[in-house]
């Protein structure tokens, strides 16, 4: 009956959508307290250190608490390249109605300037940033260690013996000198998938990252330098957050190979450069994890890389064990079940901000339709041609009306490598949206969140385990998944697996 009320309700919704916004709908909805957010209402001002000095940037917002313009001051942003950002980011943050937007190619500072002031003028209104996906810079990196380059620290070349040609994973045929002397990964996360090959050589050979949005190569190097040694100093950073690479760090680096995931546009940025850096004898190998088969991925990914770093036999152990997880849910048969579970996914979702969510087709909802969830978004999204995105967004009435029996979520009390820091109390003000105190899963405790990246790294067969237990008690009674991930961390890591807090519930909140 649940599944037949969502078609009904998804081609209600589709028609309302068609005539209200042709389609589209905001990747985020502030539901702030009208009283409250009309006494808001107004313009404010926030300055940021730009790429040339400080910018000075004045928000809009209405009486909903929703930006409705952004006007940046007189600067001395670079022509071309600064001006396109001033020029295209408030349009991004409107649109969204999020402080997570794309940065413009070539305009870093520029880009984050004018979301770090907009953030001010933001908090000189009285609202919170973070209810629009903001992440402070302090907070990303805070009291994580920075170290100087010694050339001298970089790995020597070795005498080339010969050649291998991997196909990576968008069919490119690549041909490899070996042995591997050096390589650089797209974001620190990637070496996670060289450890169970190389052990500390993982570093011990690395000379480049790209950094993500939460500071990875601060946080890995804090992580484990004490474990393998001073890797920093022949590390250099090749890209900010979801940004383009810096050609010339990678040329002053001059990794053998450079190993790009996906994520944040990765591939794209990478083969803009691909003719200098194919000059340059720096090999682009593309990975692709969750990619379009998540419980085939990462197998193929290792399979990949135990080609490159010549450790196939240690690469196909990895696989093995991965494929035993997803065999095991498999042998279920779940996708034939009339009574699947019905599961809403977000990211970063919050009282006032609806984050965006995921079909079947793509993130985090792969995970779920593995773990045999029925997607309210399906519905909605899959067969069309926002599927495969990861910025869409569902009618909250939508949300309300077709009552999931679970919720998912990713991104809110984000735990991944949380031990870093002082672990803060978790809470889901998610609840506090009008009507959702009686949605079924609410009411039932049914709302988890699981750490974000874990969805593209080596670990993701774990929440599609953690999920299958969760949706059907009684098929997995003897499975236990944080044990199938300890015994992963204890057979394959170099450190254990409480370097991060993987998984939460409404139960642990203190929202509830």
């Amino acid at each position: 009956m649940k599944k037949r009320f969502m078609t009904s309700m998804a081609a209600f919704f589709i028609m309302v959508s068609m005539i209200a916004a042709g389609c589209s709908q905001p990747a985020a909805t502030n539901t702030a307290n009208p009283t409250e957010a009309a006494s808001r209402a107004g313009s404010y001002t926030g300055k940021a250190e730009g790429y040339h000095g400080e910018l000075a940037v004045t928000t809009e917002i209405n009486r909903e608490g929703r930006i409705v313009n952004i006007t940046i001051g007189e600067n001395t942003e670079t022509k071309g390249i600064g001006t396109v950002a001033i020029e295209k980011m408030p349009k991004l943050i409107i649109e969204s109605q999020s402080l997570n937007v794309d940065i413009v190619s070539g305009a870093t500072l520029t880009s984050n300037g004018i979301i770090n002031a907009v953030a001010n003028s933001l908090k000189a209104a009285g609202e919170d940033p973070s209810k629009y996906a903001y992440t402070a810079p302090q907070e990303k990196n805070e009291e994580l260690p920075t170290v100087a380059i010694n050339k001298n620290a970089i790995p020597e070349k070795q005498k080339t013996t010969g050649s291998i040609t991997v196909t990576d994973a968008k069919g490119r045929n690549v041909t490899i000198d070996l042995p591997i002397s050096s390589y650089a990964i797209s974001t620190m996360d990637v070496i996670d998938y060289i450890i169970p090959l190389k052990g500390k050589d993982a570093f011990n050979m690395l000379v480049a990252s790209g950094q993500d949005g939460g500071g990875g190569i601060q946080k890995y190097a804090k992580l484990y330098e004490s474990t393998v040694g001073n890797y920093m100093e022949h590390l250099g950073q090749i890209s900010d957050h979801n940004a383009p690479f810096d050609l010339e760090m990678i040329l002053s680096m001059d990794p053998d190979v450079i190993i790009v995931n996906s994520a944040m546009s990765a591939h794209k940025y990478a083969l803009e450069i691909e003719e200098q850096l194919t000059a340059a004898g720096i090999d682009i190998v593309l990975i692709d994890v969750p990619g379009k088969k998540m419980d085939k991925s990462v197998q193929q990914t290792m399979k990949i890389l135990g080609q490159i770093f010549q450790e196939e036999e240690k690469a196909q152990e990895v696989a093995a064990f991965i494929d035993k997880q997803y065999e095991l849910i498999a042998s279920k048969n779940l996708s034939e079940r009339r009574d699947k579970p019905t599961v809403y996914y977000e990211k970063s979702g919050y009282s006032e901000v609806y984050g965006s969510t995921s079909s079947s087709a793509s993130g985090w909802g792969t995970s779920i339709a593995i773990a045999g969830g029925e997607n309210i978004a399906d519905a909605l999204l899959k067969d069309t041609a926002a599927s495969g995105g990861g910025s869409n967004t569902l009618d909250p009435e939508y949300v309300i009306k077709a009552d999931p029996d679970y919720i998912i979520l990713s991104g809110v009390n984000d735990g991944w490598l949380d031990i870093l820091k002082e672990k803060e109390e978790c809470e889901f003000d998610i609840v506090k949206r009008t009507g959702w105190n009686d949605l079924t899963a609410v009411k039932n405790g049914n709302l988890y969140e699981f750490a974000h990246a874990t969805n593209r790294s080596i670990f993701a067969f774990y929440p599609c385990l953690k999920m299958a237990k969760i949706f059907y008690p009684q098929e997995f009674a003897e499975v236990d998944p944080d044990q199938t991930l300890n015994e992963f961390f204890d057979r394959f890591m170099l450190l254990d697996s409480d370097i991060t807090t993987w998984f939460m519930s409404l139960d642990d909140s203190t929202s509830h």
